[in-house]
Protein backbone atom coordinates (compact mmCIF):
# COMPACT_ATOMS: atom_id res chain seq x y z
CA UNK A 1 0.00 0.00 0.00
CA UNK A 2 0.96 3.43 -0.52
CA UNK A 3 2.05 5.23 2.37
CA UNK A 4 0.52 8.51 1.06
CA UNK A 5 -2.89 6.90 1.18
CA UNK A 6 -2.06 5.56 4.71
CA UNK A 7 -0.67 8.40 6.19
CA UNK A 8 -3.02 10.21 9.25
CA UNK A 9 -0.83 13.16 8.86
CA UNK A 10 -1.73 14.30 5.25
CA UNK A 11 -5.62 14.22 5.67
CA UNK A 12 -5.64 11.08 3.52
CA UNK A 13 -6.65 8.71 5.70
CA UNK A 14 -8.11 5.01 5.05
CA UNK A 15 -11.56 5.47 6.49
CA UNK A 16 -12.41 8.60 4.71
CA UNK A 17 -12.22 11.74 6.65
CA UNK A 18 -10.78 12.78 10.04
CA UNK A 19 -11.57 10.50 13.38
CA UNK A 20 -11.58 12.58 15.99
CA UNK A 21 -14.20 15.11 14.81
CA UNK A 22 -11.95 18.23 13.26
CA UNK A 23 -13.15 19.22 10.35
CA UNK A 24 -12.59 22.46 8.78
CA UNK A 25 -15.42 24.38 7.64
CA UNK A 26 -15.76 25.05 3.92
CA UNK A 27 -14.63 28.15 2.37
CA UNK A 28 -16.98 30.74 1.28
CA UNK A 29 -16.86 33.26 -1.32
CA UNK A 30 -17.16 36.19 0.94
CA UNK A 31 -15.49 34.42 3.30
CA UNK A 32 -12.40 34.55 0.73
CA UNK A 33 -13.19 38.36 -0.09
CA UNK A 34 -13.12 39.27 3.33
CA UNK A 35 -9.73 37.37 3.76
CA UNK A 36 -7.97 38.92 0.65
CA UNK A 37 -9.22 42.42 1.08
CA UNK A 38 -7.95 42.52 5.06
CA UNK A 39 -4.76 41.46 3.69
CA UNK A 40 -4.67 43.98 0.70
CA UNK A 41 -5.79 46.75 3.57
CA UNK A 42 -3.14 45.32 5.94
CA UNK A 43 -0.37 45.46 3.05
CA UNK A 44 -0.95 49.23 1.75
CA UNK A 45 -1.91 51.00 4.95
CA UNK A 46 1.79 50.93 6.54
CA UNK A 47 3.06 51.69 3.28
CA UNK A 48 0.98 54.66 2.71
CA UNK A 49 1.53 56.30 6.01
CA UNK A 50 5.23 55.43 5.88
CA UNK A 51 5.37 57.33 2.56
CA UNK A 52 3.18 59.94 3.62
CA UNK A 53 5.04 60.68 6.89
CA UNK A 54 8.25 60.24 4.61
CA UNK A 55 7.34 63.07 2.00
CA UNK A 56 6.64 65.32 6.02
CA UNK A 57 9.61 64.70 7.03
CA UNK A 58 11.76 65.48 3.64
CA UNK A 59 10.08 68.99 3.63
CA UNK A 60 10.93 70.40 6.80
CA UNK A 61 14.49 69.51 6.14
CA UNK A 62 17.29 70.74 3.68
CA UNK A 63 19.36 69.17 1.38
CA UNK A 64 21.93 68.11 3.22
CA UNK A 65 19.86 66.15 5.83
CA UNK A 66 18.18 64.44 2.98
CA UNK A 67 18.63 60.31 3.30
CA UNK A 68 21.36 59.16 0.57
CA UNK A 69 19.56 57.51 -2.70
CA UNK A 70 20.35 54.54 -4.54
CA UNK A 71 22.95 54.96 -7.33
CA UNK A 72 22.84 53.54 -10.69
CA UNK A 73 25.73 51.01 -9.76
CA UNK A 74 23.74 49.72 -6.89
CA UNK A 75 20.82 49.81 -8.85
CA UNK A 76 22.79 47.47 -11.52
CA UNK A 77 24.17 45.26 -8.36
CA UNK A 78 20.59 44.46 -6.92
CA UNK A 79 19.52 41.77 -9.12
CA UNK A 80 23.32 39.74 -8.77
CA UNK A 81 22.87 39.88 -5.05
CA UNK A 82 19.57 38.85 -4.87
CA UNK A 83 20.00 35.86 -6.83
CA UNK A 84 22.85 34.97 -4.85
CA UNK A 85 20.85 35.33 -1.70
CA UNK A 86 18.02 33.34 -3.14
CA UNK A 87 20.57 30.57 -4.19
CA UNK A 88 22.00 30.29 -0.75
CA UNK A 89 19.20 29.77 0.88
CA UNK A 90 17.92 27.40 -1.24
CA UNK A 91 20.70 25.29 -0.82
CA UNK A 92 21.05 26.14 3.08
CA UNK A 93 17.60 24.44 3.19
CA UNK A 94 18.34 21.67 1.52
CA UNK A 95 21.17 20.57 3.31
CA UNK A 96 20.24 21.00 6.12
CA UNK A 97 17.18 19.24 8.54
CA UNK A 98 14.07 21.38 9.61
CA UNK A 99 15.01 20.42 12.80
CA UNK A 100 18.30 22.39 12.76
CA UNK A 101 16.55 25.37 10.92
CA UNK A 102 13.98 25.36 13.79
CA UNK A 103 16.75 25.71 16.30
CA UNK A 104 19.19 28.31 14.97
CA UNK A 105 15.87 30.38 13.88
CA UNK A 106 14.91 29.39 17.63
CA UNK A 107 18.53 30.91 18.92
CA UNK A 108 18.25 33.61 16.71
CA UNK A 109 14.70 34.98 17.69
CA UNK A 110 16.21 34.41 21.41
CA UNK A 111 19.04 36.60 20.92
CA UNK A 112 17.35 39.21 19.19
CA UNK A 113 14.70 39.55 21.87
CA UNK A 114 17.34 39.44 24.88
CA UNK A 115 19.16 42.13 22.89
CA UNK A 116 15.80 44.08 22.30
CA UNK A 117 14.51 43.67 25.59
CA UNK A 118 17.80 44.97 27.08
CA UNK A 119 17.80 47.61 25.13
CA UNK A 120 14.85 48.84 25.53
CA UNK A 121 15.14 49.10 29.66
CA UNK A 122 18.71 50.95 29.00
CA UNK A 123 16.38 53.54 26.66
CA UNK A 124 13.95 53.63 29.32
CA UNK A 125 16.81 54.94 31.75
CA UNK A 126 15.46 51.50 34.15
CA UNK A 127 18.92 50.83 36.12
CA UNK A 128 19.07 48.32 38.51
CA UNK A 129 20.49 51.48 40.58
CA UNK A 130 17.31 53.34 40.39
CA UNK A 131 15.38 50.32 41.06
CA UNK A 132 17.16 50.08 44.33
CA UNK A 133 17.39 53.52 45.44
CA UNK A 134 13.11 53.82 44.47
CA UNK A 135 12.74 50.93 47.39
CA UNK A 136 15.04 52.67 49.78
CA UNK A 137 13.18 55.77 50.15
CA UNK A 138 10.07 55.55 52.27
CA UNK A 139 7.02 56.20 51.13
CA UNK A 140 5.32 59.93 52.52
CA UNK A 141 2.04 59.34 53.97
CA UNK A 142 2.32 55.86 55.08
CA UNK A 143 4.83 55.49 58.31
Amino acid sequence: MDSAISDPHNGSAEAGGPTNGTTRPPSTPEGIALAYGSLLLMALLPIFFGALRSVRCARGKNASDMPETITSRDAARFPIIASCTLLGLYLFFKIFSQEYINLLLSMYFFVLGILALSHTIRSEGISLQHLKELYREPVQGLG
